[in-house]
């Protein structure tokens, strides 16, 4: 188990929401927080709210003053830095990269294998064919697991109490083997790094 995933499963024993490559932005990443730790779903997306004998089931909130997140921007594969480096790209490079742009969107909506159809228009699918295993994907995004990358930024609630409570686990990012760089405000985001 790297530094990062010690640290996600001891921070969870002091009631933190620990998360990795949520969606898009920082701000569309606060709303991919959950509201539960460890919610379960029916096959509709909804809350199951009883279990299979009628019992109700208690789920413990998240508080948001104890959030630690990256989101995909900052675990980001960055598939169009391939592209370039394979050289593979003779003629057409900039076409093929606003189409790519198109078929990611087309991605993003659902329609899945639209960016390998671009890929394969322009003869270049050995980009997406060889990319590393392990990797996340989520709608276009494509992203590293903690288990590839060795440091992030992280966004936190930087109000007063999240800056305290941020601070006070310090000691425990430090016990997991992770080193941490921020300046101890709520504006700065802070930056996580471990051993692989």
């Amino acid at each position: 188990m790297n530094g990062f995933r010690k640290l996600q499963a001891r921070l969870k024993e002091e009631g933190w929401y620990v998360g990795w490559a949520h969606y898009c932005c920082q701000s569309c990443a606060w709303m991919d927080v959950p509201d539960y730790f460890d919610p379960q779903y029916d096959k509709d997306g909804y809350l199951i709210r009883e279990d299979k004998d009628g019992n109700k089931i208690e789920y413990k909130d998240v508080d948001l003053a104890k959030v630690l997140f990256n989101h995909s921007q900052d675990c980001e594969y960055d598939v169009h830095e391939e592209f370039m480096q394979s050289e593979l790209l003779e003629e057409g490079e900039d076409d093929f990269f606003e189409e790519l742009e198109e078929a990611q969107w087309a991605e993003e909506d659902g329609q899945k294998g639209a960016m390998l159809e671009v890929a394969k228009k322009y003869g270049v699918e050995s980009v997406l064919e060889n990319e590393p295993e392990g990797l996340i994907k989520e709608g276009s995004f494509v992203c590293f697991p903690p288990e590839m990358q060795n440091e992030s930024t992280f966004c936190f609630n930087g109000d007063k109490e999240g800056v305290k409570n941020l601070k006070a686990i310090i000691p425990i990012i430090e016990e997991c083997g992770c080193s941490i760089h921020w300046n101890g405000k709520g504006d700065t985001r802070p930056s996580i790094s471990w051993d692989l």
